[in-house]
């Protein structure tokens, strides 16, 4: 009896000593997945917020990728072409779009990167096509419009303000990829900008002044007395917006030395004149024209500072039949200048171009073949001219034309600076790189 319940009592603790055995085994800790931080990617800035077709730019910001072939990179769908990668730097270049301004978009391992830059294209850059030094090409304008621009004012190859017919004068610092509203111009008449982005602008109730970045109210800053001005169509500033002049319509000449106070230092005896086109070099060197009456019929004219000595001087021409009046001017120095006179009755009906080789003082008739109606020089000798669709070209000042560009649309105005040449039509910037 006794040797039965001592088996029983062994046989209990070996099942109780299994039991634990096997509870031991299932509480034991299972080995869990290392954790994987991924850190969020984000673009900080660029090494160039605007570029041309081809050029290299550097995106710089945080948690890239080092393999290029996890990179991506779009403009409007259209891919750059991925040169290096590190964490934080990735370098590309830039792809030939349509827009001038297209969407960037940076995917990184197929997520989408946030973009953190903050400048003056929304966090985009900014892509101008190759310049071409062999021919005319061709970008888009940032609104499309058929009214007539009376006056382009270029500062260098990415720097320029135009006026429309009773329209805002619109400007561009960053060669045509965006533009801005500048200023109120009332009858396509006189601006001047300085290189500071400020300056005068006639606004249709009067010369107002306009702060850097523009300015689309009424600020009549200036002091004349108890002047009448008018409308002004040859207005000029220098830099410091103290000296300037300021030549109306009707022939009245305003000179300031502090930027406010005008004082009234010429005026044309009659009141037969009519100027509504002008050149300005500075303050000494000013030719504003049109027409003016003489012995009873309107013949072009030009108002006119070509020295710091000989102060104003008029200039009719007094050979000229009636109705011809002085409608394009452009000068390529103190000296060389050239000019266009026209005959309208309700259409074009000729076109006279005249040259001059000391500052206005003598003319001469150099061409009567296409009736032109803008043009500009780079020099004495090269030079270009609209004929509706068309880019005439000179390279003997003036004297011989050939077709050089044509377009699919009328052509508006054409002006030169820094060895580039713009020219506006509907919807499209046209140029030529020399």
């Amino acid at each position: 009896m006794k040797k039965r319940i001592l088996v029983v009592v062994a046989l209990q603790l070996f099942l109780t000593l299994n039991s634990c055995s096997s509870d031991s085994g299932n509480d034991s800790p299972t080995q869990e997945p290392p954790v994987v931080v991924i850190k969020t990617a984000k673009v900080t800035s660029y090494s160039k917020n605007a570029g041309e077709t081809g050029e290299t730019v550097s995106i710089y910001g945080e948690n890239f990728s080092d393999k290029v072939s996890d990179i991506k990179i779009t403009f409007d769908g259209v891919p750059a072409i991925i040169l290096s990668a590190t964490a934080s730097e990735i370098s590309f270049t830039l792809p030939a779009t349509e827009k001038l301004l297209p969407s960037l978009v940076l995917t990184i391992a197929n997520r989408i990167v946030t973009n953190d830059v903050k400048n003056t294209y929304n966090g985009n850059i900014g892509i101008l096509p190759i310049p071409s030094t062999t021919g005319w090409f061709t970008i888009p304008i940032h609104r499309k419009s058929d009214s007539a621009i009376p006056r382009i004012q270029m500062l260098s190859d990415k720097i320029l303000y135009y006026t429309q017919s009773g329209a805002r004068l619109s400007r561009t610092l960053d060669g045509g990829i965006t533009w801005t509203d500048w200023a109120n111009n009332g009858f396509g008449a006189g601006f001047h900008a300085t290189i500071n982005d400020e300056g005068w602008c006639h606004t249709g109730f009067g010369i107002s002044k306009i702060a850097v970045g523009g300015y689309l109210g009424i600020d009549e800053f200036a002091n004349f007395g108890d002047n009448k001005v008018g409308t002004a169509y040859s207005i000029y500033v220098d830099d410091n917006m103290k000296d300037g002049t300021i030549v109306s319509q009707k022939g009245k000449v305003f000179t300031t030395k502090n930027g406010v106070d005008f004082t009234k230092v010429y005026e044309i005896e009659d009141n037969g004149a009519n100027l509504y086109q002008a050149t300005e070099i500075d303050n000494d060197h000013i030719w504003a024209i049109g027409y003016k009456e003489q012995g009873n019929i309107n013949q072009p004219f030009i108002l006119f500072k070509n020295n710091t000595t000989d102060g104003w001087k008029e200039y009719p021409f007094v050979k000229e039949p009636a109705g011809y009046y002085a409608r394009e001017i452009c000068f390529v120095d103190s000296e060389n200048g050239f000019l266009l006179i026209n005959k309208y009755l309700k259409t074009l009906l000729d076109v006279k171009l005249f040259k001059t080789i000391n500052g206005g003082d003598s003319w001469s008739q150099i061409y009567n073949g296409e009736m032109f109606t803008k043009f500009t020089f780079k020099d004495a000798n090269t030079g270009w001219a609209i004929l509706d669709n068309k880019i005439y070209k000179t390279i003997n000042g003036g004297s011989v034309w050939t077709l050089d560009y044509t377009h699919d649309q009328p052509i508006r105005n054409i002006s030169y600076k820094n060895n580039v040449v713009w020219a506006f039509s509907t919807d499209k910037i046209i140029k030529r790189y020399l």
